[in-house]
């Protein structure tokens, strides 16, 4: 008797182990899109503007494909890039993208009131 339990207990134990290794592999699998870096040092979310035209910088890495409100820009040998926004008074939103060969992925969206005064 002793022994039936020892092995109906290794039994489950072998199961349970199995179905969390399958559980971790199914949700792997879920997210094959990895995010890429992607930071934006100007402007800073939730910041109040004065004027409509607006910089927005922001780094990536070198070889990424990157787009601010749908439109692709210029991505320097270093990540960094650059672009003017224009914004209309009130509160905006501002989206940023951006992908490389590899299908990895990033995005960043910014709230940015512009206040004409």
């Amino acid at each position: 008797m002793k022994k039936w339990m020892m092995i109906v207990g290794v039994f489950v134990i072998l199961l349970g182990a199995g179905l969390a290794v399958g559980c971790g592999k199914e949700k792997a699998e879920e997210s094959d899109v990895s995010a890429i870096p992607l930071t934006v040092s100007e402007p800073l979310d939730e910041t109040t503007v004065y004027t409509a035209d607006l910089v927005v910088k922001g780094q990536t890495e070198a070889d990424a494909v990157v787009s601010v409100e749908g439109v692709t820009i210029e991505v320097d040998e270093d990540g960094k890039f650059s672009t003017v926004v224009t914004l209309e008074e009130g509160p905006n939103l501002i989206e940023l993208e951006a992908s490389n060969f590899e299908g990895d992925e990033g995005s960043i969206v910014l709230t940015v009131i512009y206040d004409k005064q």
